[in-house]
């Protein structure tokens, strides 16, 4: 049905809505006057359009003068039920996402996999910026630190590996209860699930177990005191327990794929086996390796001496390998390699290990000074016993006239005593200063 309406409008007006009676309104220069006609509209029609009616009450106001060649012009209008009325946009809209909501109603595989797939979004784009936005906002910390930080590292340590496997695991619960046509697809995709399962469970766990140990190391190791010995076994301790978290994630892997673990460490000590025989040196390399990690003979940094095949070797120790050799940095400057195994049979001398240096030498006097001897030794102790850097307690401290030398007659006194230092430099220091002390008392005697 079309419902006609025609209103007369002047030059300059207002415009008032009118529901069925015929009123005329005067402007608001008062000089003109508006002729509004009945638009006969029923009450059914009002009804069934209230958007029509809403946009007439909403366009109350004035208008600005409009000129014209007549001093009145016609305006005619033409409603339909059902056409101009509405807002196409929101229509379609609403439209869609009503289908879109019963379509994904009636699939259930659909509504389970929404979740999972939302959990590995999040874990992979939304986590970090979301700890990120938290720990600038609530912390108040820069932006240059957030790599380095401890949110950091527990994100990416610990959340974002369970936050995955999470999701994975929705996915194949999800999936689990979908039927295939065929027994072959059936029995390919309950491996496939069991795998993806079994592989983000195993993965999981054994990276944030492996995380932990790694922090509890780098905290053991900052909050004691620093020793290069020490740390070289807390690092050998966090690398055992590492390989061996690794090492029983993939047996649990193989477990729950159905492998049985025995057969194949059954077959890996006969590859053990042939791999020793094979590559003796390098496996013997690599437990000679293990021995010095756990025995610490010598660390990095360390001043040792040796004897290899009749090669007298001295220098600082610069790197320890477990598969490569052992590499001594020597007094000079040169790069000395050295496999591991070399040190089982071989005595090393560890001289950063020394607690003490010792002070030992002959100083000859003349025979015609004969009878000067006793002073001589007498004041020699006494410079020894005043050095505060001379062990006094635990160790000699020894001068004595000694020999004579047959060749030239001179009496031979010995010195010998302990410089209370591991340091090499403040041991010729004590010495230069032992030296002179005891010259200038066989001066002046």
């Amino acid at each position: 049905m079309t419902r006609f309406s025609s209103v007369r409008l002047s030059h300059e007006l207002w415009v008032h809505n009118s529901h069925g009676c015929n009123n005329q309104h005067t402007s608001a220069s008062g000089k003109s006057r508006v002729q509004l006609v009945n638009a006969n509209l029923s009450s059914q029609f009002l009804g069934q359009d209230p958007w029509s009616l809403r946009f007439l009450n909403s366009i109350r106001g004035p208008l600005s003068p409009v000129p014209s060649r007549c001093n009145v012009f016609l305006c005619r209008s033409v409603l339909t039920p059902g056409g101009g009325n509405e807002i196409p946009v929101l229509k379609s809209a609403a439209l869609a996402f009503t289908r879109s909501y019963d379509a994904l109603r009636g699939n259930n595989l659909v509504l389970k996999l929404i979740p999972a797939i939302g959990v590995i979004t999040f874990a992979a784009w939304g986590l970090g910026p979301l700890m990120w936005l938290g720990r600038t906002v609530f912390l108040n910390k820069s932006e240059n630190s957030w790599k380095k930080s401890s949110t950091h590292y527990v994100m990416t340590s610990y959340l974002q590996p369970l936050l995955l496997w999470t999701g994975a695991i929705l996915i194949c619960r999800a999936l689990d209860p979908v039927a295939l046509q065929s027994e072959v697809s059936q029995a390919v995709k309950q491996r496939l699930l069991n795998f993806v399962r079994s592989l983000s469970t195993v993965v999981a766990f054994a990276y944030c177990l492996s995380s932990l140990i790694q922090q509890a190391q780098k905290f053991i190791t900052e909050t004691n005191d620093s020793s290069d010995a020490r740390d070289m076994g807390f690092s050998f301790a966090g690398k055992a327990v590492y390989t061996a978290v690794w090492i029983a994630a993939v047996s649990l892997f193989m477990e729950l794929l159905g492998f049985s673990t025995q057969k194949w460490l059954t077959a890996g000590g006969l590859g053990t086996v042939l791999l020793t025989l094979a590559g003796r040196e390098i496996f013997t390399n690599f437990l000679s390796s293990l021995m010095i990690h756990a025995t610490r003979p010598f660390v990095l940094n360390e001043w040792i001496q040796t004897k290899i095949e009749g090669y007298e070797v001295s220098g600082t120790v610069e790197h320890v390998g477990w598969w490569s050799p052992t590499i001594i940095r020597g007094d000079d400057r040169e790069a000395v390699h050295i496999p591991n195994h070399k040190f089982s049979v071989s005595i090393v001398r560890n001289l950063s290990q020394k607690t003490h240096w010792r002070i030992k030498t002959h100083l000859a006097i003349s025979h015609l000074d004969v009878k000067k001897i006793n002073n001589i030794v007498a004041d020699m102790r006494k410079v020894l016993a005043k050095n505060p850097q001379i062990e006094q307690q635990r160790l000699h401290r020894r001068v004595f006239l000694e020999n004579i030398n047959p060749e030239n007659q001179a009496l031979m006194i010995l010195v010998s005593c302990f410089v209370k230092t591991s340091h090499f430099e403040e041991y010729l220091k004590q010495c230069s200063w032992t030296f002179l002390e005891l010259s200038a008392i066989i001066v002046l005697s």
